[in-house]
């Protein structure tokens, strides 16, 4: 049976719908295809599900690319994961006997939302568990969400030879980019949390790309001495391999806060104006730390401004709650470090809810799993 699935961006996406291509893959006994970003083709390559990984050109090329395709025969089954308007225009040409789309809202704005972008929040599952919406007509259902990427050698060999000089220490990567600013907490406290640990033995390892080069050097300021390298100069293969040596990843809503998820790093998530539900770490993969406030979430992705004109969800968000669940998740190693993680962060809500409760803005929803 030979089925196609198209997810071309962004990077967290592309992570999050590994576990439908999973369950998709075992429902028709054999690997699935995938098309997607040429950048993310590497996360495909060797995962035991996936047979092959068409890249998607940026511009043009989309003719040559059918063809191709078209010269293994017909699909017997193709979802689109994506469901945007160049996507949904490839499922539509290509030759396949059955076509699926996700289509993550309901009604004319809904689906104008979901080709275009806009449309409400949404805030009733997991970004993992919406993929299988697309699966329904198969029978599908949510069932293991962690999701999984391949690691390649090369990139391994890599990442051994930037994480060495630790000598054993404990690793945590900080990561204070996104790609919309509504969603980052300030890199000072970010540095403030890598320069307590710095302080206690912990290595600390700097996670962004070049278009985080300006949290990332205000970050490096605060910190109590140099970090012990940075991922700005690699690619998305050198990035899972790095977070796969890592103890800890401290992130913000990010991709890669599900990358580390998919290599088996434990995660603490710093959330504000998007949904920990939709975007949160797995169970037992981390935690969330987050200000409960009535105002979020406010956004599907972290595009725009704040409505309240102070960001106060991430400014207001002290560091010592962070800190104090990265410590948790170290006391517990890497290997019990997301579960820790995740405990501690639940048990900082009720503190965080006070703090939310003297604030203009009372305390809103106190999501499980926070």
């Amino acid at each position: 049976m030979r089925v196609l699935a198209l997810r071309t961006s962004a990077l967290g996406d592309v992570v999050l719908v590994t576990p439908a291509l999973r369950a998709l893959a075992a429902q028709a006994g054999a690997p699935v295809e995938i098309l997607t970003s040429p950048a993310y083709a590497p996360l495909f390559r060797g995962l035991p599900f996936v047979s092959r990984v068409w890249g998607l050109p940026r511009e043009g090329g989309v003719q040559e690319l059918l063809r191709a395709m078209d010269e293994g025969g017909p699909f017997d089954l193709a979802v689109d994961f994506q469901n945007k308007a160049r996507t949904l225009a490839i499922l539509l040409r290509l030759r396949a006997r059955r076509r699926l789309r996700l289509v993550k809202r309901k009604g004319i704005r809904g689906a104008l939302g979901s080709l275009f972008g806009g449309g409400p929040i949404l805030d009733e599952k997991p970004a993992a568990a919406l993929y299988f919406d697309a699966l329904e007509p198969l029978g599908l259902r949510p069932g293991d969400l962690r999701p999984q990427v391949a690691l390649l050698p090369e990139a391994l060999e890599l990442a051994a030879r930037l994480v060495d000089p630790a000598g054993g220490a404990p690793l945590v990567g900080l990561a204070p980019g996104a790609r919309w600013s509504l969603k980052r907490w300030p890199p000072e406290r970010f540095a403030e949390v890598g320069a307590a640990l710095q302080r206690e033995g912990v290595e600390v390892v700097l996670v962004g790309g070049p278009e985080d080069r300006a949290e990332l050097d205000r970050l490096r300021s605060g910190l109590a001495r140099p970090p012990l390298g940075e991922t700005a100069s690699l690619d998305v293969a050198g990035l899972a391999a790095v977070l796969s040596r890592l103890s800890l990843l401290v992130t913000v809503d990010s991709g890669p806060a599900h990358l580390a998820q998919a290599v088996g790093t434990p995660v603490i998530a710093v959330f504000g104006p998007t949904s920990q539900r939709r975007w949160g770490p797995a169970p037992g993969l981390g935690g969330v730390v987050a200000l409960p406030l009535s105002c979020s979430p406010c956004t599907n992705y972290g595009k725009g401004g704040c409505a309240q004109g102070d960001r106060a969800c991430l400014e207001a968000l002290p560091a010592e709650v962070v800190l104090e669940a990265a410590r948790a998740a170290l006391r517990a190693g890497r290997e019990g470090g997301g579960v820790a993680a995740e405990r501690a962060c639940r048990e900082a809500l009720l503190g965080l809810a006070q703090r939310a409760a003297t604030m203009r803005r009372p305390y809103g929803r106190m999501e499980p799993g926070a």
